[in-house]
């Protein structure tokens, strides 16, 4: 059993300029699946993602050694977050496919899990307070409490109200009325 934690919230593309800046000031750098091998997978800001594009990944420059990518077959590579020091960052907002619908976001990361040899491996601590500190601090700064356990920025409080939005699909997404 491995030990994870997640935080689930609600996001808007207005809100992309101000965490870029919260991102920078935790010294996160901004990794994507995309071209891993040709190392274009470093993107500046989460502004310079493709509208495909709703994942990435946060790590901090002294936590590269601890990334563990991947190659399965036909030479597809992908970042192995079960050992890798990595934070993932499922953008949510709007999808090309569903404009009428916000989408949940996630920060989410693995503490401890277990190994290929079935030994159990713990993160370093400083990744795992590192980790910490952006939930709490990310949560101060951009995030209120809205229904029962949903978390919102304003822009999407704003979004959800004007638009009469209702929860479903399991509080992954607000959809226009």
């Amino acid at each position: 059993m491995s030990s994870s934690k997640q935080l689930n919230f609600f996001i808007t593309p207005e809100d992309y300029n101000s965490i870029n800046s919260f991102l920078k000031e935790c010294s996160a750098i901004i990794l994507t699946n995309d071209d891993i091998k040709k190392e274009k997978n470093i993107l500046n800001s989460i502004t310079d993602l493709n509208e495909d594009v709703k994942q990435i990944f946060l790590t901090r420059n002294d936590f590269l050694k601890d990334v563990v990518i991947k190659t399965i077959e036909d030479d597809i590579s992908y970042y192995y977050i079960t050992s890798s020091a990595l934070l993932e960052f499922s953008i949510g907002g709007f999808y090309p496919y569903d404009k009428n619908s916000l989408q949940s976001a996630r920060f989410y990361y693995i503490k401890s899990y277990y190994d290929e040899n079935g030994d159990f491996v713990s993160k370093s601590e400083d990744f795992v307070s590192w980790c910490d500190e952006i939930f709490k601090i990310f949560k101060k700064l951009f995030l209120k409490k809205y229904s029962k356990d949903c978390y919102c920025s304003d822009s999407a409080i704003k979004w959800i109200e004007s638009n009469n939005a209702v929860l479903n699909n399991g509080g992954q997404k607000w959809s226009k009325q």
